[in-house]
Order: C-alpha cells, then sequence, then structure tokens
C-alpha cells in the first residue's frame, strides 16, 4: 500500500451514484462513483453540521440531507446554498480491488 493512504473498502462497494461513509485519520469521508471515477470529500457539512454520507447525488454533487447545501464531488466546492465553504477533498487510488485514500488533496 502506498505511503500515507488507508484501504478503506473493496471497490465493488463504492456503486456508481451511491454515498459511502468511511473513516480516514478517525475523520468522516464520504466515498463516491461518479462516470466510473471514485472521489472521496470531507463527510460532514460546512454549512450546519449533518453527515452528508446520509445525501444524495445530483449529478456531480453531493446533496446535504438537512438543508440542501450541495457539494462538487470532485472540487469539495460548495455549488448551491445555504452552503458557502469547500468541504475538503482526498486522494484515491485503486489497488487490487481495495480503495486507497490518503491525505487531503484540498
Amino acid at each position: 500500500m502506498p505511503e500515507g493512504y488507508e484501504d478503506v473498502c473493496a471497490e465493488q462497494a463504492v456503486v456508481e451514484g451511491g454515498l459511502l461513509g468511511v473513516k480516514v485519520g478517525g475523520e468522516p469521508v464520504v466515498l463516491s462513483r461518479v462516470g466510473g471515477q471514485i472521489y472521496a470529500i470531507g463527510g460532514i457539512c460546512t454549512h450546519k453540521p449533518a453527515s452528508l454520507e446520509e445525501g444524495t447525488i445530483e449529478g456531480g454533487s453531493v446533496r446535504c440531507p438537512r438543508h440542501g447545501g450541495c457539494f462538487d464531488i470532485r472540487t469539495g466546492e460548495a455549488v448551491r446554498p445555504p452552503a458557502t465553504r469547500a468541504v475538503p477533498t482526498y486522494e484515491v487510488k485503486v489497488e487490487g480491488g481495495r480503495v486507497l485514500v490518503g491525505r487531503r488533496a484540498g
């Protein structure tokens, strides 16, 4: 396994258009597969604390279940109010059928 990465789940556990919550370094992170690519973002909404794992995927955005703010799954940027601050993004690698999540990318 590459240094600085954590093995978080099997690749097949991350389904297209779904959300999967994991922990990376003790922090909540949400994984999603969009267009065949797996992405990882911080798992807590920056508007009001709520688990993004319980949200939905709309296009390439994660919609918070609490107030409807949306975050771009690729960049973490807030793309719909009331969210205005980005969530962190994480580096993702897939090796041997396992999803590895690394340090914060942004």
